[in-house]
């Protein structure tokens, strides 16, 4: 049985990896570099908290249990590729500028399950970085980060050492479906035949030819652009991830990532300097200094998001079809269970009826 992974951002990369483990044959055909798109532009973030806060939903669900996942995944990626992730539990803050978000960040406050109100002089105490002005902030103490980039060189090492085959700069422009079942797909240097192919090109799924829409969930691309600062010498940057109203900031290694815009710009990649001026604005207005700061880096990225903004997890009506997309904000958060959920899939012809939520096929005209 051959296995196509169409798309090795972290997705596609966590599922060739988990099957190449079981012994199975995998091949990914990424587009451009393995781990270089949306894996690669996003900020590394385990934040269930800061995203979905007590939210109680399928996505929360699947949320926490990807969280839950993620110290065995990380250690097992490094065990692996013999490569660091830099996985790291630092808990979050959820700043407050205004009294009404006081308010807010304080009647969410659940000491049982480590989410705790902050004054202004615990928090300054704790991050002596943050604006004076501050009212205080909500402390997730669960919520963690990885580096991202260092994380996909390495599951792309761990997939490839388990027995994965990696074809770079390789478009695939269809999927090649014979009596209703898979038998291959077409890329730029021709047919190739295989069994089961995984969809999971990330914003670039809905650009396949030859598919029935109620086939391919439909997915779409949402720029976010950001932003990396480094510290004059001898700051010491925040310990903990922060979330203002309008930006995130992650401390990572000596840099600030600063994130992120959200734009529905079609597949355009560029920077502007309206975006990095918004950007180092609203991060300064958190960390007043940061006006002094160096600008290191300014990038953009592509999230794929579905009209429901849930992931698109599971079979589709094509046998030996299916799909792993559609994670937005969410990509590293969910990896784990996304490699497990889709292996277990092709490997055991098992899903789990709690991921019914995202079902591909709940998108289909007669769903």
């Amino acid at each position: 049985m051959k296995i196509f992974i169409v798309g090795g951002g972290i997705a596609g990369l966590s599922i060739a990896w988990r099957l190449a483990q079981a012994g199975a044959e995998v091949e990914v055909l990424e587009r451009g570099i393995a781990g270089r798109g949306a894996t690669w532009a996003s900020a590394g973030m385990i934040a269930p908290g800061a995203e979905l806060g007590a939210e109680s939903s399928a996505m929360a669900a699947f949320a926490e249990r990807a969280r839950a996942a993620w110290p065995s995944f990380a250690a097992d990626v490094e065990a692996a590729s013999g490569m660091p992730v830099y996985y790291k539990e630092c808990g979050c803050l959820l700043v407050a500028a205004t009294a009404e978000r006081a308010a807010t960040l304080q009647a969410a406050a659940c000491p049982d399950s480590g989410a705790v109100w902050l004054t202004r002089e615990e928090l300054l105490h704790r991050e002596p970085l943050l604006d004076a002005s501050l009212l205080g902030a909500l402390q997730i103490a669960t919520d963690a980060q990885v580096d991202n980039r260092a994380l996909a060189e390495a599951l792309r090492a761990a997939a490839m050492k388990a027995g994965a085959r990696l074809r770079e700069r390789c478009s695939v422009r269809s999927v090649l479906i014979d009596k209703g079942r898979v038998s291959g797909v077409i890329a730029d240097d021709g047919v190739i035949a295989g069994d089961i192919v995984v969809l999971s090109g990330g914003a670039w799924m809905g650009l396949l030819e030859g598919m029935d829409a109620d086939v391919v969930p439909p997915v779409q691309p949402v720029k976010g652009q950001m932003a990396a600062c480094e510290p004059p010498p001898g700051t010491v940057l925040p310990q903990s991830l922060i979330w203002s109203e309008s930006i995130y900031l992650v401390p990572r290694h000596n840099r600030l990532f600063i994130g992120a815009t959200v734009e529905n710009a079609g597949f355009d990649t560029s920077v502007t300097h309206e975006a990095r001026d918004w950007l180092l604005d609203a991060a300064a207005r958190v960390i007043p200094s940061l006006r002094s700061w160096r600008v290191a880096e300014l990038w953009a990225g592509l999230r794929p998001r579905t009209p429901d903004h849930a992931p698109v997890l599971g079979t589709t009506s094509i046998d030996g079809l299916l799909v792993a997309g559609g994670q937005f904000r969410n990509g590293i958060l969910f990896a784990p269970v996304v490699g497990e959920t889709i292996s277990r899939a092709i490997l055991q012809n098992s899903m789990s009826p709690d991921l019914s939520a995202f079902d591909p096929k709940r998108f289909a005209k007669s769903a």
